[in-house]
């Protein structure tokens, strides 16, 4: 799973290979998940209680705690209406998206430790945090149409599983990629956001495999080529 995870990332990304972004740890110091795992814990205990968990908190707890995440986020007003609107669109995701909001906050706060030691890969990981957390905002729009202009029916269900399956894996983004791939990321996902907002583009489908055209200077045909690798990352 992991091999076919890093070869989808990887073609996303036009990366020479897979690098993790830390090395194993030496000497006792955490990897980047050790520690990430570890801010995730304080963040869910603060934002759900001890459980660490939104399952079986009632619905006036569950909107304390995802305000109080998304607060955290310091995006946009924007941003942060169109993240309660995500959390609300799909309640068979809601718990998987609150869960990986908790996880981006988490990986905000590690992002300022590890700036102090090496400023360029904290900010890395800040920027592709972020990013993801605007992904995750516009997740309402993957699948409202399934039809387009540009893609036929069979390109627009790859590109739809594709972005499911981007939003599925901050984890993995913030604490695997090298630093290369996770700058690759962050502009893909930060040039999907920017054609999304612009209203040009009739789906955020069309939106991605044009953000992939662009950063990654790809034609159509070669975009959609990665877009059916990460698809089938499983």
């Amino acid at each position: 799973m992991k091999k076919q995870l890093m070869i989808g990332m990887a073609a996303l990304t036009m990366a020479m290979a897979f690098s993790p972004a830390h090395a194993a740890p030496v000497g006792g110091v955490k990897s980047a998940r050790e520690a990430l795992v570890e801010y995730s814990k304080q963040i869910k205990e603060s934002a759900f209680g001890k459980g660490m968990t939104s399952k079986g908190l009632s619905a006036q707890q569950v909107k304390m705690a995802q305000d109080k995440i998304i607060n955290e986020l310091q995006l946009s007003s924007g941003k942060n209406n169109a993240l309660s609107m995500a959390l609300k669109a799909d309640t068979t995701k809601s718990t998987q998206r609150l869960d990986s909001l908790a996880t981006i906050v988490a990986a905000k706060k590690m992002a300022t430790e590890i700036s102090k030691s090496d400023a360029a890969e904290g900010q890395s990981i800040s920027n592709a945090a972020t990013a993801t957390a605007k992904l995750i905002a516009n997740s309402s729009l993957t699948g409202a149409r399934t039809s387009s202009k540009e893609l036929n029916t069979t390109e627009m269900a790859e590109v739809t599983a594709a972005l499911n399956k981007l939003e599925s894996l901050p984890e993995t983004i913030l604490t695997s990629f090298s630093k290369a791939e996770r700058d690759s990321y962050t502009q893909i996902i930060e040039r999907h956001d920017a054609i999304l907002e612009s209203g040009k583009k009739g789906s955020s489908e069309e939106a991605f495999v044009d953000a992939i055209m662009e950063v990654k200077k790809v034609d159509r045909t070669k975009a959609l080529e990665i877009v059916k690798k990460l698809k089938e990352c499983v």
